[in-house]
C-alpha cells in the first residue's frame, strides 16, 4: 500500500492543478454572454471615472484567468470559446458599420468620378416651370459637392472609430520563413572543421586555359586570409510556420479613451456635416434673393424705360406744336437711355445670381434652362412682419447650432486625449501563445516538426525621459486650445444672432415706410404729369417725381428682399435651418405664381 501511494504521489500532485484549472473552467461556462458584453462596456466606464467594486472584481478575475489560460491547454480552447462570443457581439457590429462605411464611401467616390452622371442627375431633379426656393435647398443638399467632402470626412470618422475598436481585440498573425544557407562561419563548425583538414585548392597550371573546376574553386575561397581556414561550405535549408496570438490585456485604459475621443470625433464629423447644411442653406437663400432683387430691379427699370419712351413720344407731340423745345426732347432721350442702362444691369445681376445657384445646386455647366423661372415674392404675412423675441432665439443658438456641438464634441475628445496620455504612467500587461512547426531540409512537416509556446509581459516604463509629461502637456494644450474657440464661438453666435435680429426689424420698418413713401410717390407723379401735359409744371419737376417714384420703388424691393435675408440669417445663425425648409415664418413670403419666363427669373 505505502509503495503505491508513493507510485501514485507524483500523479497525484501532477494532477492538482489540472483538477483546479477545470474548476475554473467549470465556473467560467457559467458566465452569460450579456456578461461578457458587461466586462467590454465596464472598461468605458472605468474611463469615465465610474468604475465600482463589481468592475473590479471582475478585472481581477480576468487577470487570473489570464495567468491560468497560460499553462492550461484546455484553457486555451476555453478562451477560443469566450472569443467566439466576444464576435458574435462585437465583431458582428463591427462588420456591419464596416459594411455601412464601404458602402457610402463607394457612393461618394462613384459621384466624384463620374461627374456626368452626377451633374445629369441634377439637371433632372430640376423641375420645368418654376423653381420654388424649399426645391432648391433640397437640390443642394443633395448635389452640392460641399455635401459630398462632409459625407467622406463622416466616413473616415467612422472608420477611426472602428480602428479605435479593434484595439480590443487579439492579433493573429501567420508567419512562414524559409531559408537558405550556403556557407557557414567556421567558428560555427569546431567540430567539423577539426576533422576534415584543410584541402588545397586545385589549379590548372599545366596550360594556359582556365578549367571550370578553377573558378569554382576560387569562388569558395574566402574574400580575405588566402589560405586561412574556411567555414563549411555544406548548404542547407531551414523552415519555419507559425500562428501567434497576442492580446494587450491592460495597458492603463490607454485604449478605452482613445475609442471614446474617435467616437466624439465621429461625432463632431456628424455636426460637421449638419453645419455643412446650414451653410449651404444660407448660401442658397442669398443666390435665390439676389436673382428675386435683380428681377424686382429690373421691373423698375423697365417701367421707368417705359415711362421715360412715353413722355419722349409727348414731348415730340408737344414739340411739333410748338409747345416744348428740343432740350426737352433731348432730356427725355437722355431719361431712355439711363432706364436702358439700368436693365442691362438688373439683367446682368439676374444672369449673374443664376449662375451662382445653379452652382450651388450642382447643375450641369453652372446653369440653369432657360425657360426656368424663379417663384415671383408674395405679400408680406403677419407673421414675417412680427419681431421675435430675442432671449428665445439666442437660447435656442446656444443649444441647436451644429458648429457648437461639434467643438464640444471636440473638447470632449481633447478630454479623452489627456486621459490617454495619462495613461502612458501605467503598465503594460500583453499575453501571448504561439504554435507552429520548424524543419530543415524541406517543409514536409511532421507531428515532429510541431512547437508551440505561451507567455505573459508585464513592461512599466520607469523613465522616459520626461516624454510622457511632455506628452500629457500637449494633450493638455490641446484641450485647452478647443475650449478656447468653444467660448470664442458662442460669443459669436449670440453676436450673429442679435445682430439678424437688428437687421430683421430694421428690414420691417423700412417696409411699412417705403410702402407708404411709394404710394405718395407714384400720386406726387401722377398729378405732376398732368400738370405738365396741361403746361403748368415745368419739366424739372416731372423729372424730379419720376426719380422719385424709381428710387421709392427700388427701395422697396430691396427692403423686402432683406427682410427675407434677414429671417434666413436668423434662422442659420439659430440653428434652426431645417425649421425654415418644413415652413418657417419667412417660407411665407414666397409666392407660388410664376416668374418670368425665358430667362427672366
Amino acid at each position: 500500500m505505502f509503495r503505491g501511494e508513493r507510485a501514485t504521489r507524483g500523479k497525484r500532485s501532477a494532477g492538482a492543478f489540472s483538477d483546479f484549472v477545470c474548476w475554473i473552467h467549470r465556473q467560467a461556462r457559467r458566465i452569460k454572454r450579456r456578461e461578457i458584453a458587461r466586462a467590454w462596456q465596464s472598461q468605458l466606464a472605468r474611463a469615465r471615472g465610474s468604475e465600482d467594486g463589481n468592475a473590479k472584481r471582475s478585472r481581477r478575475l480576468q487577470f487570473a484567468l489570464c495567468a491560468l489560460l497560460l499553462v492550461s491547454p484546455a484553457g486555451c480552447q476555453w478562451a477560443g470559446q469566450k472569443m467566439e462570443v466576444l464576435e458574435d457581439h462585437l465583431v458582428s457590429s463591427l462588420l456591419r458599420e464596416s459594411d455601412r462605411l464601404h458602402t457610402e464611401i463607394n457612393q461618394i467616390i462613384e459621384e466624384a468620378t463620374t461627374g456626368d452622371g452626377g451633374e445629369s442627375r441634377a439637371a433632372a431633379l430640376l423641375p420645368e416651370d418654376v423653381l420654388l426656393l424649399d426645391h432648391a435647398r433640397r437640390i443642394a443638399l443633395v448635389e452640392n459637392p460641399d455635401i459630398h467632402a462632409a459625407r467622406a470626412r463622416l466616413a473616415a470618422a467612422m472608420a477611426g472609430v472602428a480602428e479605435a475598436r479593434s484595439r480590443f481585440f487579439p492579433s493573429l498573425i501567420a508567419t512562414h520563413t524559409s531559408t537558405r544557407t550556403f556557407h557557414t562561419p567556421a567558428s560555427r563548425n569546431r567540430l567539423n572543421l577539426a576533422l576534415q583538414p584543410l584541402q588545397p585548392v586545385p589549379t590548372d597550371t599545366s596550360t594556359d586555359n582556365i578549367v571550370v573546376t578553377t573558378v569554382v574553386n576560387a569562388l569558395r575561397l574566402p574574400f580575405f586570409g588566402g589560405n586561412a581556414a574556411r567555414g563549411d561550405s555544406s548548404p542547407f535549408s531551414e523552415h519555419s510556420s507559425s500562428l501567434t496570438l497576442a492580446w494587450t490585456v491592460f495597458d492603463g485604459f490607454v485604449r478605452d479613451n482613445e475609442l471614446l475621443s474617435s467616437q466624439h470625433l465621429q461625432n463632431a464629423s456628424v455636426m460637421s456635416a449638419a453645419n455643412v447644411e446650414r451653410v449651404l442653406i444660407r448660401a442658397v437663400d442669398r443666390a435665390y434673393y439676389q436673382v428675386q432683387l435683380a428681377r424686382e430691379q429690373l421691373r423698375v427699370a423697365r417701367a421707368d424705360e417705359r415711362f421715360s419712351r412715353n413722355q419722349l413720344r409727348e414731348t415730340q407731340k408737344l414739340r411739333d406744336a410748338q409747345r416744348a423745345t428740343a432740350a426737352d426732347v433731348g432730356n427725355f432721350e437722355v431719361r431712355l437711355r439711363r432706364a436702358q442702362v439700368n436693365v442691362t444691369t438688373a439683367i446682368g445681376a439676374r444672369d449673374t445670381g443664376r449662375v451662382a445657384l445653379a452652382e450651388l445646386m450642382g447643375v450641369a455647366d453652372v446653369a440653369l434652362p432657360e425657360g426656368l423661372a424663379l417663384s415671383p415674392l408674395a405679400d408680406e404675412t403677419e407673421a414675417i412682419m412680427t419681431l421675435p423675441f430675442v432671449d428665445d432665439w439666442i437660447d435656442d443658438a446656444l443649444e441647436n447650432r451644429p458648429d457648437i456641438a461639434e467643438l464640444k464634441h471636440v473638447v470632449e475628445s481633447r478630454a479623452n486625449g489627456v486621459r490617454a496620455a495619462k495613461g502612458l504612467y501605467s503598465p503594460l500587461v500583453q499575453v501571448s501563445g504561439s504554435w507552429g512547426f520548424d524543419r530543415t531540409s524541406n517543409v514536409k512537416y511532421s507531428v515532429e516538426d510541431q512547437s508551440s509556446a505561451a507567455g505573459i509581459e508585464f513592461q512599466w516604463d520607469l523613465f522616459t525621459g520626461g516624454a510622457r509629461r511632455a506628452r500629457v502637456l500637449q494633450a493638455q494644450s490641446a484641450w485647452a486650445e478647443a475650449a478656447a474657440h468653444l467660448k470664442r464661438l458662442r460669443l459669436a453666435v449670440q453676436s450673429e444672432v442679435t445682430t439678424a435680429l437688428i437687421e430683421l426689424k430694421k428690414a420691417q420698418e423700412q417696409i411699412r415706410l417705403q410702402r407708404k413713401n411709394l404710394e405718395t410717390a407714384g400720386e406726387n407723379r401722377r398729378v405732376i404729369e398732368e400738370a405738365y401735359r396741361a403746361g403748368k409744371e415745368t419739366l424739372t419737376r416731372l423729372n424730379e417725381a419720376q426719380r422719385d417714384f424709381v428710387a421709392a420703388d427700388a427701395d422697396l424691393a430691396f427692403a423686402r428682399i432683406r427682410l427675407r435675408q434677414a429671417w434666413s440669417a436668423l434662422y442659420a445663425a439659430a440653428g434652426a435651418y431645417r425649421d425654415n425648409m418644413n415652413g418657417g415664418a419667412e417660407q411665407a413670403g414666397e409666392g407660388n405664381g410664376t416668374g418670368e419666363s425665358g430667362g427672366g427669373g
